[in-house]
């Protein structure tokens, strides 16, 4: 008797069989396509998603039928344009049976050695840089020709706290602030000293503090970086991911953006140096480290972050699931 080849996907019969043998039920199978979106791996006839394209191939037929022995057309391949793909949230390339895509590869481990981007500093903020240097030369002149008492505007060092000092009364007011650090993680927004939690970035500024203490005010001759917090948001394309950080007068010598594959860490250094934020996220997709790089502006620090997959990310940061 002649076996043959049965050509619907994921057969459980090891996709041979005998033409006698043939029934409505003879096929255990999956009648939708592959689907395969932000590192997982699935049939869009069943719920069930893995991250492992050998686990993806052992996923059992939901379907149940006659056996198939007509050998499908190829697929054409994809075309993908590099435009903006804000409000795609899934792509579905087709494939051959039980053959991956050479475009799909396996999500690497987000512990892996970092690497600094390259670095672009725009002209506008060259000049801005040198015209903040020389009003800085200026004021530390005068300075040196004063003491280290608080003057009048000195503003606290506190987190959230935003009190100015105006004379020695000011020191005995209580300063409430925030004894910890910013936090942005999975779109939510919460200082790790408090358990308050927003997504939305006006709340996150309005938060009141939770210690209560002295002001400890900045002094003429401190050369201080505190930590600070700016807004961010993220665009898509077919080929880049990016990322702006809205931070004026960022010092470049002090900034730096690492990379991995899966992950980044932003430390960016503005207002001239003196105050710092800092930003670390498991990113949604893959990237290629060597084909991205940051650019340093006069209002903001553009992070441009080159895909692996030419597909669109429903979000920046990755969600387990």
């Amino acid at each position: 008797m002649a076996t043959l080849t049965c050509y619907n996907s994921g057969c459980g019969n090891g996709s041979n069989f005998i033409e006698e043998e043939n029934s409505d039920e003879a096929c255990q199978h999956h009648s939708g396509a592959p689907i395969f979106h932000e590192g997982y791996k699935g049939w869009s006839c069943c719920k069930k998603r893995t991250i492992d394209f050998t686990d993806f191939l052992n996923i059992p037929g939901c379907t149940k039928g006659p056996h198939n022995p007509v050998k499908p057309p190829p697929p054409e391949k994809p075309v993908v344009e590099d435009e903006d793909l804000s409000n795609v949230t899934e792509a579905v390339p087709k494939m051959m049976k039980n053959k991956a895509p050479d475009v799909i590869l396996e999500r690497p481990n987000n512990d892996l050695p970092k690497t600094k981007l390259k670095t672009i500093i725009a002209y506008s903020l060259k000049t801005g840089l040198e015209q903040h240097r020389k009003k800085m030369i200026e004021l530390q002149a005068e300075n040196d020709a004063g003491n280290d008492d608080v003057r009048t505007g000195a503003s606290c060092k506190n987190n959230a706290c935003d009190t100015k000092y105006v004379n020695e009364d000011s020191s005995n007011q209580s300063c409430v602030y925030h004894p910890g650090y910013p936090v942005f993680h999975e779109g939510y927004k919460f200082w790790s000293c408090c358990n308050k939690r927003t997504s939305d970035f006006d709340e996150f500024l309005k938060q009141s503090g939770c210690v209560s203490d002295r002001h400890d005010w900045m002094k003429p001759s401190e050369v201080l970086q505190k930590k600070a917090t700016c807004r961010y948001d993220w665009h898509q394309t077919g080929k880049y991911s990016i990322i702006s950080i809205y931070s004026k007068m960022c010092d470049p010598d002090k900034c730096y953006v690492e990379v991995n594959p899966t992950s980044i860490h932003a430390y960016i250094s503005f207002n001239g140096g003196t105050d710092v934020f800092e930003l670390e996220l498991i990113l949604n997709g893959v990237i290629e480290p060597d084909g991205s790089s940051v650019e340093y502006m006069k209002t903001k620090a553009e992070i441009k972050l080159k895909k692996r997959d030419q597909f669109s990310w429903s979000g920046l940061e990755y969600k387990s699931q």
